[in-house]
């Protein structure tokens, strides 16, 4: 369904986020791995999805970022990165989510960052740094999508006061990432993040 489409998309949106991230700021190795990561693990299932919506894909375009964070180019890092998420964007293409399905692809994502938060800080120790950065990347895109849902001229007064109280809850959450890749205690739990998303469902109810 188009939750699910999207929902693809958006984790792919995340890894992308977070290799262009880390390649700026000169972490290339860690880079390389979220660059990779889409190409090698998520694409292919979207393959047939893409055939079926009639849409051209955008391996090539993977590819080329991918190769651009190898090679530490960061020009063309800055700029495929550009090019790809736009034609990430494309490939939405008509679909326009209700207020409710947005909450629930938000509550899919927030809770996938949670299970990845969760094998990547232990005890307030990093454990799997690849696994805490995909965690930020995916919250970074819930963000980034409930911003864009809140700009519709067509929402309900209603809708706009539970966008707007989910925006708030998105971004306090940013701060249970000081840095991509730290190297002292990180003192957040992803229990914290369980929890947004029960309040995402929760604030589903008021629709």
């Amino acid at each position: 369904n188009d939750v699910s489409y999207i929902y693809e998309l958006s984790l792919i949106r995340g890894h992308l986020w977070v290799a262009s991230r880390l390649s700026m700021s000169g972490f290339l190795d860690h880079a390389a791995m979220h660059a990779k990561h889409p190409e090698d693990e998520i694409y292919s299932d979207l393959v047939e999805v893409f055939e079926a919506k009639g849409l051209a894909g955008f391996a090539s375009e993977l590819s080329t970022f991918s190769n651009s964070v190898i090679s530490g180019d960061k020009d063309a890092i800055e700029q495929d990165y550009v090019t790809l998420v736009d034609v990430v964007k494309r490939s939405h293409g008509s679909i326009e989510l209700s207020t409710r399905e947005l909450l629930e692809l938000i509550n899919r994502l927030i809770s996938q960052a949670a299970r990845e938060y969760a094998v990547g800080i232990i005890d307030g120790q990093v454990d799997n740094v690849h696994e805490y950065q995909d965690a930020r990347g995916f919250i970074e895109i819930a963000t980034d999508l409930t911003r864009n849902h809140e700009q519709k001229i067509s929402l309900s007064e209603n809708h706009k006061v539970v966008i707007g109280l989910l925006r708030d809850r998105l971004e306090d959450l940013l701060e249970m990432w000081p840095t991509l890749v730290p190297v002292d205690e990180v003192p957040f739990e992803a229990s914290r993040l369980f929890g947004a998303a029960a309040d995402v469902e929760i604030l589903s109810l008021s629709l």
